[in-house]
């Protein structure tokens, strides 16, 4: 994990389809709003921020919306106010084609203070990070929702390792499931993930409506409290990582 470079920076660099981008984000805790990303959002997605609770929870959805603006913007040289979204079947947001003519595909996820977003060209990712809870039913949750393979690598590893496996496992299986444009709810099973599970990057074979594809599936170290993986539906060739830093803009 020690080799894995961030290297911060606000401005992007021109994508290929064969190259993976992947920038981390360190969120605001305090819930403040920069008001440059909140006249970033649509007028939905200012309603829904405002939706949240809890100031914190606001804050970050501005900071995480508002940035992934930024950031295509950039790559498809327009203000990322004017670019818009729709959404798959299970939320899964996507730019619309009359304004991504680069065919951009994203994906984010964040977790407490940390956010990554994945970018690909042509073609789907999926992308998954969680904080390593100590204090998580980690068992109790494999057992109920890992498949018996996937249980018993977890089972399989030192005590002081099965917490940190069952988060990797988690996230791998988020991924693969986002890449897919699906719902952890409705494809737990259909993903197995334990092979590889050490292995920097692997191949995943994916059983949907009775037909079999691959998945190529990288695990992820954003911060060494945190486990994370990535997954796109073709290989790709470069892999680009950045800490964002408002700052350059």
């Amino acid at each position: 994990m020690s080799n894995w470079q961030w290297i911060p920076t606000g401005k992007v660099i021109s994508i290929v389809p064969q190259a993976l981008h992947i920038w981390r984000l360190s969120l605001q805790a305090r819930g403040e709003i920069d008001p440059s990303l909140w006249n970033l959002l649509s007028r939905d997605e200012q309603q829904r921020a405002q939706r949240f609770v809890r100031s914190q929870d606001q804050g970050k959805y501005v900071q995480v919306r508002g940035t992934l603006r930024c950031l295509l913007g950039q790559y498809l040289q327009t203000s990322g106010k004017v670019l818009y979204f729709d959404y798959g079947n299970y939320g899964k947001p996507q730019l619309i084609a009359s304004c991504n003519p680069l065919n951009l595909q994203f994906n984010v996820s964040h977790s407490h203070e940390l956010a990554v977003i994945a970018i690909t060209q042509t073609t789907a990712v999926g992308v998954d990070i969680e904080q390593v809870n100590p204090q998580a039913k980690y068992i109790n949750i494999s057992q109920r929702f890992f498949s018996e393979a996937e249980h018993e690598i977890l089972l399989q590893q030192p005590v002081e390792r099965q917490c940190r496996t069952f988060f990797q496992l988690w996230t791998r299986k988020e991924a693969c499931v986002k890449a897919m444009g699906g719902s952890i709810a409705h494809a737990l099973n259909q993903i197995n993930v334990a092979q590889g599970l050490n292995q920097a990057s692997t191949t995943i074979n994916v059983m949907e409506q009775s037909q079999s594809h691959q998945l190529f599936l990288h695990n992820l170290f954003p911060d060494p409290n945190f486990a994370g993986a990535v997954a796109t539906q073709k290989p790709w060739q470069r892999l680009h990582l950045w800490e964002y830093a408002s700052s350059d803009q």
